[in-house]
């Protein structure tokens, strides 16, 4: 079952930064400019909202299994649709529909986990989006690779149609139910009762963050090739995900500390953000990338982690939640910082990412004192 979700993730991964490297070379093929690019990469994104919005509580009531089957069976439809598309039209509808099913099998893939491993699936939480990163820094390798060498973007989406497809016979032929029990001094993953103002308080964390990280992703290299004038610009990224990888492992076997890695990874993704975008020096800027990504990766396991502690047992609706943010947050910045760099600069656009960062220092420091306070209030009682 982890092999089966892990690969679910690492598909997710893969198609996520596999995309933002081929937005240059799909934007020339439909003789888009910067904004209209923001515009197109915030399409998946506002699919991204959307799905959970729509899905979410539906994973709790008709099971996991069932969901994943419906949207690995749209993904591989999809995907071989882009293969054959030829208009900006149904490029966008079709990418929509790969962002309803990329998100919801990123989380329902993360409740599901969580679910069948009650015991151990906060650290396999840490797996699992490390999985995610591991997908998102080959595909930026892959695809800056084959397209310096004349291959066409539209082989991305049919690696994702036929994995989606295979993926999908795993999944129908294995049972969906817990490989752990709960013993005795053991604590289970997901307990308590629903707390909803702890759930948004992580939405609105996640909200800034990836709203952060889809900016800086999909135009971090236009801003090296054209405003530093680096070569091999497509390797930052892989350098910003491979990061991540060890950084989300880490993340879950120190799950108990969330709240405080939380912190840390906000104060350090900012100042290496105004590094970065302060730095006139190419070679620079791609080193800096590395560290960044380091602080970047604590940031989604830590929040996953702590929601369980709010969700009550409603580990896709909670998680759908967080999901829902991430893609409004993600789509809205995506969009404003196509236009920002149209009108402004790529320069100006990567620092307005960098100041913008910040809101999720203030946000862990919200969520240390909702912490603190609950405590105060299990006291009382």
């Amino acid at each position: 079952m982890c092999g089966i979700l892990f690969l679910a993730v690492f598909m997710n991964g893969f198609e996520a930064a596999g995309y933002q490297t081929c937005l240059g070379s799909i934007g020339k093929d439909f003789a888009l400019n910067e904004a209209g690019m923001g515009m197109l990469a915030s399409v998946q994104l506002i699919a991204g909202l959307i799905a959970p919005l729509a899905f979410g509580p539906l994973a709790d009531r008709l099971g996991k299994k069932q969901m994943l089957a419906a949207f690995l069976a749209i993904e591989a439809a999809a995907g071989a649709g882009l293969v054959f598309c030829t208009g900006y039209r149904i490029f966008a509808a079709g990418i929509f529909l790969i962002g309803l099913c990329v998100s919801t099998i990123q989380y329902v893939s993360i409740a599901a986990l969580a679910d069948l491993f009650p015991v151990s699936g906060s650290r396999k939480i840490g797996w699992i989006t490390g999985f995610y990163s591991f997908g998102a820094v080959t595909a930026p390798l892959a695809c800056g690779y084959g397209l310096e060498h004349g291959t066409s973007w539209k082989i991305l989406f049919g690696v994702l149609s036929i994995t989606a497809a295979a993926e999908l016979a795993a999944v129908l032929f294995f049972r969906f139910s817990p490989r752990e029990s709960q013993m005795n001094g053991e604590k289970q993953v997901s307990g308590g009762k629903w707390m909803l103002s702890g759930i948004l308080l992580l939405c609105a964390v996640m909200f800034v963050y990836v709203g952060y990280e889809n900016g800086f992703a999909f135009f971090i290299t236009p801003y090296l090739t054209d405003t530093l004038k680096a070569d091999h610009a497509y390797i930052a990224l892989s350098l910003f995900w491979l990061a991540m990888i060890p950084s989300r492992i880490l993340c879950g076997y120190f799950s108990h500390r969330n709240r405080q890695i939380l912190l840390a990874a906000s104060l350090g993704a900012a100042v290496l953000s105004f590094a970065i975008g302060t730095t006139g020096n190419g070679a620079a800027a791609i080193a800096l990338c590395l560290p960044l990504g380091f602080f970047c990766g604590a940031v989604y396991p830590s929040v996953l982690t702590r929601s369980l502690d709010f969700a009550g047992g409603k580990t896709a609706t909670a998680t759908g939640m967080i999901t829902a943010a991430t893609g409004l947050g993600g789509a809205s910045v995506t969009a404003l910082t196509g236009v920002l760099s149209q009108q402004a600069g790529l320069k100006p656009a990567m620092l307005s990412l960098a100041g913008f960062s910040v809101a999720d220092i203030v946000l862990a420091l919200l969520l240390l004192a909702y912490r603190s306070n609950n405590k105060k209030e299990a006291c009382c009682k």
